[in-house]
């Protein structure tokens, strides 16, 4: 009986060596294999963590980068679009302008010296005029008048101021191949004096056109 128990303590006695040392394996096991393994797999999930914390950051700046180009270029563009916009807005406003002033102001003036400078009584005293000023001068010489084929030659020698016509080449004024005004020549100098309408026109536009501008067109 003794002997049996004794026996059975040191069965008990060897299995708790057992599981001892199965327990000490484990521990070994587990510092050796396991836990480095464990480190491994943090500092992989760690360094995973910190690459796609990079690539985030650099698909932002990325982003961003693309955005600033893009709107570069859509600045860009609109700056264009606006210089070309302005750029045809002045030349349509210039077109405009000078299809106006042709129309009414080169047409309306056109019109209104013809129409004042095909008046007998009217070329009569710019004649009358323009010899006087003549013989002021000391250039009385062989003097030549044409006027216009829509005037009567007759009709502005009986208006001439007295004494005029006889001062004329062939005591009388000759037509023209003009429509409104005169020509005056000296013809022992080659000098003409135009005072034609087309001649007038251009001297009265001289003097009124940028007050016509200004009172139609403003600072526009």
């Amino acid at each position: 009986m003794e002997a049996t128990i004794k026996r059975s303590a040191l069965d008990m006695k060897s299995v708790d060596t057992g599981k001892d040392k199965v327990k000490k394996i484990c521990e070994v096991l587990k510092r050796e294999t396991l836990d480095p393994a464990k480190k491994e797999a943090d500092a992989i999930i760690h360094q995973a963590r910190e690459e796609a914390a990079k690539i985030v950051e650099k698909a932002k700046h990325e982003a961003q980068k693309v955005h600033r180009e893009a709107q570069k270029k859509i600045e860009e563009e609109r700056n264009v679009f606006e210089s070309s916009m302005n750029l045809a807005c002045k030349k349509s406003l210039s077109t405009l302008k000078q299809e106006i002033e042709q129309k009414l102001f080169n047409s309306e003036l056109s019109s209104w010296i013809r129409k004042g400078t095909q008046d007998p009584h009217v070329l009569a005293e710019l004649i009358s005029a323009i010899v006087k000023g003549i013989e002021k001068e000391g250039l009385d010489a062989n003097l030549e008048v044409l006027i216009p084929s829509t005037v009567s030659a007759k009709a502005v020698n009986q208006t001439l101021v007295k004494g005029i016509a006889e001062k004329l080449k062939e005591k009388s004024v000759k037509i023209g191949e003009f429509e409104g005004g005169a020509e005056v020549k000296i013809v022992d100098q080659n000098i003409t004096i135009d005072m034609t309408d087309d001649a007038l026109k251009a001297l009265v536009a001289s003097f009124v056109r940028d007050d016509f501008r200004s009172a139609f067109f403003g600072n526009a």
